[in-house]
């Protein structure tokens, strides 16, 4: 007896059932290797797309999974194609399989994978929805990367708005923005640098965009935006931790020329000299207690005026404290 799954309103029937792995064909539509189908020259075949997704360094993890696990569990999804079944949604699943029965032809237990076999045509729109569910809101979430192209395609080419993302998505409007602008500049960036391995550099545009600063420096400044993309490109900036310091480099000229020149961390290098507290945890506290000191309150100071015990005693520590640091340096205070 079919099984019923509602999509946009809509009852649409589908069984349970296996299938064999070898019966199943790749989906040229996966939008999980478009950017890498876009860097080859004319169409692709089912061996070019099998290689393109196995490049992939979290397919081959799965594959591990898979193995340990003795098998797939996660059904996939197929439409019907005479005697063969499109994948719309596990060909990773499906590319492992291949691959560990090419290691094993004799394990039986990669022959087959669990389905949802839908007879009726799944709509781009519908599939698009259902994929959102699984790898985006759902358990099986896929890399950043793809779920922020996934979200850009629900906006611009299907057409649903912040309101219904942030519903169907369960994620705040401020990070559907956030998603849909890291994408474009990923986007922007790849246009210019194509490279396939460039995709991972995402999580950094994606860093970016999370400072308004930032972000609208990028946006009204052609200059920074150059330079932020050669950054990128030659490693100058390699991580999207690096990201959170870039403010404090940009502030400071001599650290944005050692960025320039020689990367990150002869920025930052350029920065701890000039403040050590960004590196030391000892000298944070005390750049964080003499500002606090500062600004100490009235009260505490009539507090101390007045002679209370415990005030005092933690003065005179903090005076001692900082005496006995200073012989021992050998400095004068």
């Amino acid at each position: 007896m079919p099984d019923n799954i509602i999509i946009q309103g809509r009852n649409i029937p589908y069984i349970r059932a296996v299938v064999g792995v070898n019966e199943c064909v790749l989906d040229p539509q996966n939008p999980r290797i478009q950017f890498l189908i876009g860097q080859r020259a004319g169409g692709v075949s089912e061996c070019d797309l099998e290689e393109l997704i196995w490049e992939k360094d979290a397919v081959k993890a799965l594959g591990q999974s898979i193995l340990q696990n003795g098998g797939v569990y996660e059904p996939v999804i197929v439409q019907r194609r005479g005697a063969r079944f499109l994948v719309r949604e596990g060909n990773c699943r499906t590319v492992v399989c291949r691959r560990l029965l090419e290691q094993r032809p004799n394990d039986t237990r990669f022959n087959t994978m669990p389905a949802m076999i839908f007879d009726v045509e799944l709509t781009e729109e519908d599939l698009a929805i259902l994929l959102a569910d699984m790898h985006v809101s759902g358990k099986l979430r896929w890399d950043a990367y793809e779920q922020a192209k996934h979200v850009s395609d629900l906006f611009h080419v299907y057409g649903k708005t912040y309101e219904w993302l942030s519903n169907h998505l369960r994620l705040s409007k401020g990070k559907i923005r956030e998603l849909l602008e890291a994408y474009q500049t990923t986007t922007e960036y790849l246009s210019l640098h194509p490279t396939p391995g460039n995709v991972r550099k995402f999580a950094v545009f994606h860093e970016m965009t999370k400072k308004k600063d930032l972000r609208e420096r990028f946006k009204c400044d052609s200059r920074f935006k150059q330079s932020f993309h050669k950054w990128v490109d030659e490693e100058r900036i390699s991580d999207s931790r690096q990201v959170r310091d870039l403010p404090m480099i940009l502030a400071n000229a001599e650290a944005v020329k050692a960025l320039d020149q020689l990367g990150f961390e002869e920025a930052q290098k350029v920065l701890v000299r000039e403040d050590p507290s960004l590196r030391s945890d000892a000298f944070y506290a005390i750049k964080q207690a003499t500002e606090k000191i500062k600004t100490l309150p009235a009260d505490d100071i009539q507090d101390l005026k007045a002679g209370n015990p415990q005030k005092v005693v933690l003065m005179r520590n903090l005076y001692r404290a900082i005496e006995d640091v200073a012989t021992l340096a050998g400095m004068k205070l």
